[in-house]
């Protein structure tokens, strides 16, 4: 029997019951859209396929969920709110599923953010979920005031060593209208370049695997109105492949390194698009080491898994597997911050 189709119906409430006013925040924007009445709420769900279904008291996805409309329910929320109390009423509603707003682990960058949370508290609102039985997701915003990419990656492993099973990384992008904004338009911030912020995205996201953490996204969720609010910072719509392209920008180099005279490059045709990178601007840096580099299909006939890369010179060959190259990404990708 066919699957049904799932569907993710997400819902944000915007600057209600959040106490702070971080620096970065503008959440009318990164949301795109105000909060919504308890009536919108239940119209929609019922609106979904085949009746696939809050007040701001979850009792309608309580409802939902017993009454099998909804598979589950999540929800993100600060990691100093959740005492016992809180968790049994997620528990009550169903709730599954919470994310935390971690953002940092360096508590200077979290004062300056005026997140009013630090970073032990993220810790023990981790392991408090966990214990409690939740699917534990946590969010990353590299390149707050204060962040370097080193004390981002510090943070990272430090968060990541716990374990959650989901993670969003979002480099911090400067909006209108916020307390960053005028910080940047003052001269007294500089945000992260897209290469920067795609170098620190991959390197978390290659710990989070190593670690079973899945990654589930990279960059904010675009929209006409965020992108007309930016100011500045590494936002791009597709920023997910930006990564994706630098994770194939580093596994080529490494491979022409051990066969600079490559003349071919074989990867699987669904791997092409990163491989090249978005405008081509992966390729300038395999022409400095191999000028006359083509880029082939695998054919079908060597059998070789899709992730596999390969380069040919005449009749020598060098054949990389993902996972040797995830094994070895550290010291391969020669990354400053890694250390």
């Amino acid at each position: 029997m066919a699957q049904a189709k799932k569907h993710i119906l997400p819902f944000f409430i915007p600057h209600l019951g959040c106490p702070q006013q971080c620096i970065f925040c503008d959440q009318h924007k990164i949301a795109g859209q105000a909060a919504p009445t308890a009536e919108a709420v239940w119209q929609a769900i019922l609106a979904l396929p085949a009746a696939q279904r809050q007040d701001y008291d979850l009792e309608p996805v309580r409802q939902a969920l017993t009454a099998g409309l909804l598979g589950a329910a999540r929800i993100s929320t600060r990691p100093d709110c959740l005492d016992e109390v809180v968790l049994a009423r997620l528990r009550h509603f169903g709730v599954g599923t919470v994310e935390l707003g971690v953002q940092s682990m360096d508590d200077e960058v979290l004062r300056r953010a005026r997140r009013g949370h630090t970073a032990q508290q993220s810790l023990a609102a981790v392991r408090r979920l966990q214990r409690a039985g939740f699917v534990v997701g946590v969010q990353l915003m590299p390149g707050l005031p204060g962040e370097t990419l080193a004390s981002a990656w510090a943070g990272a492993q430090r968060v990541l060593a716990e374990q959650p099973q989901l993670l969003r990384i979002y480099p911090t992008v400067v909006l209108q209208g916020t307390a960053l904004g005028r910080l940047w338009q003052q001269g007294e911030y500089q945000p992260l370049s897209l290469e920067q912020a795609a170098q620190i995205t991959l390197a978390i996201k290659l710990l989070a695997e190593e670690q079973g953490t899945a990654v589930i996204r990279m960059g904010l969720q675009p929209s006409p109105d965020l992108a007309a609010a930016v100011l500045a910072g590494p936002y791009h719509p597709a920023f997910g492949e930006m990564v994706q392209g630098l994770f194939w920008r580093f596994r080529v180099l490494t491979a022409l390194r051990e066969m600079p005279q490559a003349a071919v490059l074989l990867v699987g045709r669904r791997h092409f698009s990163a491989v090249v990178g978005q405008k081509r601007q992966n390729w300038p840096y395999y022409a400095e080491i191999a000028p006359r580099l083509r880029l082939r299909e695998l054919p079908p006939e060597r059998a070789l898994p899709e992730d596999t890369l390969l380069l040919q010179a005449g009749e020598a060959e060098f054949c990389q597997a993902e996972a040797d190259f995830r094994q070895a990404w550290r010291r391969l990708c020669n990354l400053p911050f890694l250390g």
